[in-house]
C-alpha cells in the first residue's frame, strides 16, 4: 500500500479518447470482476487486452474469455490457449535482506484463522513476527489455494508448512516452488504435534491421529528455537533458499513481466 512514488506524474486525463484513437500498446483490466469501465472501447480497439481475474472462485467469465487474454488466480483445468495463471506477489522493497538467523520461535504464533492470535496492529510488528519464527503453519480456507500470508512469510524469511500443498491443482500457485514445500511439510510437519490440535487446526483438519501424535509426545522434551537450529541447522539454508527464490520470483516485477511475455507470445 502507498508504494508508488510515481502515481501522480502519470498522465490519465482523457482515456476513452485515447483508446478509441488506439494510443495504448496493452489495456490491463486489473479486476476485471470488479469494474469493466471502457469495456467496449478497449476491446474494440486494435490495443492488446489483459484480464486479471483475481477472485475467490474458480469459475472463468466465459463473455470475456474471447475478448483479450485471460489470467485467473484459482485455475484448476485450462482448455484455453489464452487463459493463464496467475499469483499473488509483492514488492521488492518488502523483502528482507537476510534472514534472521537466531529466531526466537519454532513455530510462529499467528495462527490461521483463529483469531485472537491476530493481535498486530503495526505493519512491521507483524513482519518482526514471521522473522523471529523458524516456521509458520497456513492452510487453504473457504476452497481457495492462494494466501497473501505464504508470501509475507517467505518474504520475512519464514518457513511455511502448507498443509495438503501436495494436492495443490497444477494450474495454481504455479509462482510457490510447491515441490519443494512440500518436501519441507514432509520433513518438518512433526512440529506441530507439539501444539494442541485444535489451537493450531480447523475442524476440518482435526483427526484422531493428530490427538494421538500430540499426547504421544506431550512428555518428550520441546525443542527452543535455539536447540532446534542446533539438531537441524539445514533450516537457515533452507530459509536463505526460500528467501533468495522469492526475490527472484514472487515480486510484483516478476509477475508483470511474465504477464507481459505471455500476453505478447499470445498475440504473436
Amino acid at each position: 500500500y502507498n508504494l508508488l512514488s510515481n502515481y501522480d506524474q502519470i498522465d490519465r486525463t482523457d482515456i476513452k479518447s485515447r483508446i478509441l484513437n488506439n494510443y495504448f500498446d496493452i489495456i490491463i483490466f486489473g479486476s476485471i470482476r470488479r469494474s469493466s469501465r471502457f469495456f467496449e472501447e478497449a476491446t474494440n480497439s486494435k490495443s492488446k487486452i489483459i484480464f486479471i481475474d483475481g477472485e475467490d472462485n474458480i469459475t472463468i467469465d466465459n463473455k470475456i474469455l474471447n475478448k483479450g487474454v485471460y489470467f485467473k488466480r484459482e485455475l484448476i483445468s485450462n482448455e484455453h490457449d489464452n487463459v493463464y495463471p496467475i499469483n499473488c506477489c509483492i514488492p521488492k522493497n518488502k523483502i528482507i535482506h537476510k534472514i534472521n538467523t537466531r529466531p526466537k520461535l519454532v513455530l510462529a504464533p499467528l495462527i490461521p484463522h483463529r483469531y485472537s492470535t491476530y493481535i498486530y496492529s503495526k505493519e512491521q510488528d507483524y513482519y518482526k513476527m514471521w522473522q523471529d519464527s523458524i516456521f509458520g503453519l497456513s492452510y487453504v480456507h473457504g476452497g481457495w489455494w492462494e494466501a497473501v500470508r505464504y508470501y509475507e512469510m517467505l518474504m520475512n524469511g519464514c518457513i511455511p508448512l502448507i498443509l495438503n500443498i501436495d494436492k495443490c491443482p497444477e494450474k495454481t500457485l504455479t509462482k510457490l516452488p510447491k515441490k519443494l514445500l512440500f518436501d519441507i511439510f514432509k520433513q518438518y510437519s512433526w512440529i506441530l504435534n507439539k501444539y494442541f490440535p485444535p489451537f493450531i487446526y480447523k475442524k476440518k483438519f482435526l483427526t484422531f491421529s493428530k490427538f494421538y501424535l500430540y499426547l504421544n509426545d506431550l512428555f518428550k522434551k520441546k525443542h527452543t528455537s535455539e536447540s532446534f537450529i542446533k539438531r537441524y541447522p539445514e533450516v537457515i539454508q533452507i530459509k536463505e533458499k526460500l528467501l533468495e527464490y522469492t526475490k527472484a520470483n514472487l515480486t510484483t516485477e516478476h509477475i508483470v513481466k511474465s504477464m507481459i511475455s505471455d500476453t505478447l507470445k499470445y498475440y504473436k
